[in-house]
């Protein structure tokens, strides 16, 4: 996820992406699913939550079922015990964000780095990819991860995603 300003043309012409702007409203349950996080990773970004005032969102993390449905549908799953949640193993770290302005989710974006936590793709969860499966969004977002992520020619560092 990253803001128009700093996404590549052809990125942004890519019908699968959608670039978050300050003013976007909110959309959906105010909730934070983790993908690829260890359990040390999931209590920095518990902790992240709380210090900014965050704990009003509830923190999911993904399972085998959950990629096999929407992300609606993961997003609005119950899990009272994250110590009890058998997540899904062997993908790369995606954070997707739901229920936050544009701005409250650069903001959160932003704050990821600054608790030592890295290489994540974010996703914002938007009308355009709630009703799509788990399996495809993760595969479209790694996509543009690694291609925002690609040195841009002449730019010689990396671009955030």
């Amino acid at each position: 996820m990253a803001s128009q300003g700093e996404v590549p043309q052809e990125i942004l012409e890519d019908s699968k992406f959608v670039a978050i702007n300050n003013e976007d409203p909110r959309f959906g349950p105010a909730a934070i699913l983790l993908i690829g996080f260890s359990p040390e990773e999931v209590a920095t970004t518990q902790e992240m939550l709380a210090d900014m005032g965050g704990d009003f969102m509830t923190v999911l993390l993904a399972t085998a079922e959950m990629m096999k449905g929407t992300l609606n549908e993961a997003l609005n799953t119950s899990q009272p015990d994250l110590s009890e949640v058998e997540v899904v193993k062997g993908l790369s770290k995606i954070c997707f964000l739901s229920g936050l302005t544009g701005e409250e989710l650069m903001m959160l974006v932003r704050a990821f780095p600054e608790v030592g936590l890295s290489g994540i793709a974010f996703a914002a969860h938007v009308p355009k990819n709630s009703d799509k499966q788990m399996e495809q969004l993760v595969e479209e977002i790694m996509g543009d991860h690694e291609r925002l992520s690609k040195p841009r020619q002449g730019a010689g560092e990396e671009q955030p995603a």
